[in-house]
């Protein structure tokens, strides 16, 4: 490997060393001798690593003292936005993402927007021609193709509506982007980009900074949102498999001989209905005591009474029925 590929390569290992935090807890490097044993290179490629690092604000380095990283939350910038990227794990990596696609989304916005109050018709048509490029790209051309062609709208845009500190801005988000960001390169395309581009294509067509400021936030971030779920996916609390179970348990346990009958007395069918159902013995014999004594007058039935009840249909002997008596002469 040439010298320079393999200063390149040391100076990403300790990037990433220190993104990950694997250095010692006062961020202090050993000397370029131990670093030069560690990484199995010569000091000279340790030595040129670590000011390459110095001139990114990653590591500090004083005559006369050990080289110190920087922490992370005061190196970080656009450009260092790979150190945040190492671990997708990590929760601040998707939230430092969303601010980088947030920032990008703003600014894009408010140069369309400024492209569409002011700009030429023919600088208006370029810029929506660059659009259609990207829709394409979207289509047909791999991730990185389709970033490469954004940064380029960004680009164009900011020069048209005249703001050279949002030139030298573009330039940093696309550094930022394809540099620390690599990984993120091939999620790029796909048809929710092709869609806002597509719409961005007609509202400058149309001048409409109305629609500009009110649709198109909501369709970059649904691109935006495809990238973040499919780099760092937010952790899915897992439900508590007690209840579900508990559930199942319940639906799916048979009831005991015990329960069952329980079961029928509380809840008796619908063909016996409530009106017909008897009452337990004990329940009979106190129904019976708590009735009152019938009295002898009660016993005195006529003999025409009996008659007429034997005569009746419903005889428990299963004899048939005697006719009724003619009635006295008078």
């Amino acid at each position: 490997m040439e010298r320079r590929g393999l200063v390149a390569y040391v100076e990403a290992q300790i990037e990433r060393d220190i993104a990950l935090g694997r250095l010692h807890p006062s961020g202090q490097f050993g000397s370029e001798a131990k670093l030069a044993r560690r990484y199995e290179v010569c000091r000279g490629t340790i030595r040129e690593a670590l000011r390459r690092l110095a001139a990114r604000g990653l590591v500090v380095q004083r005559p006369g003292r050990k080289t110190r990283a920087v922490p992370l939350d005061e190196s970080l910038t656009l450009e260092n936005l790979g150190l945040a990227l190492h671990d997708a794990s990590n929760p601040d990596a998707r939230w430092l993402l969303e601010g980088y696609f947030s920032l990008k989304r703003q600014v894009l916005v408010e140069l369309l927007a400024d492209c569409c109050a002011r700009a030429s018709d023919l600088d208006l048509d370029r810029l929506g021609s660059t659009c259609y490029q990207l829709q394409d790209a979207a289509r047909w051309e791999s991730g990185e193709t389709c970033a490469q062609v954004e940064f380029e709208l960004l680009r164009h845009a900011a020069r048209v509506a005249a703001r050279p500190g949002h030139v030298l801005l573009v330039q940093s988000l696309q550094r930022a982007f394809l540099g620390g960001a690599a990984q993120l390169l091939p999620l790029m395309g796909g048809e929710a980009l092709r869609e806002w581009a597509f719409r961005a294509m007609a509202i400058l067509h149309e001048r409409d900074v109305q629609a500009l400021q009110h649709e198109l936030p909501a369709l970059l971030k649904a691109r935006d949102e495809r990238v973040l779920n499919a780099f760092a996916p937010v952790p899915q609390v897992p439900a508590s498999p007690e209840a579900p179970c508990a559930q199942e348990d319940l639906l799916n346990t048979p009831l005991s001989a015990t329960g069952q009958d329980d079961a029928l007395e509380t809840h008796p069918s619908v063909e016996d209905g409530a009106v017909d159902r008897l009452p337990p013995v004990a329940a009979q014999d106190e129904t019976r005591e708590a009735l009152p004594t019938p009295s002898v007058e009660q016993d005195d039935v006529s003999e025409e009474q009996l008659r007429v009840e034997e005569n009746s249909p419903g005889r428990r002997d299963g004899r048939p029925p005697i006719p009724p008596l003619p009635p006295d002469n008078p």
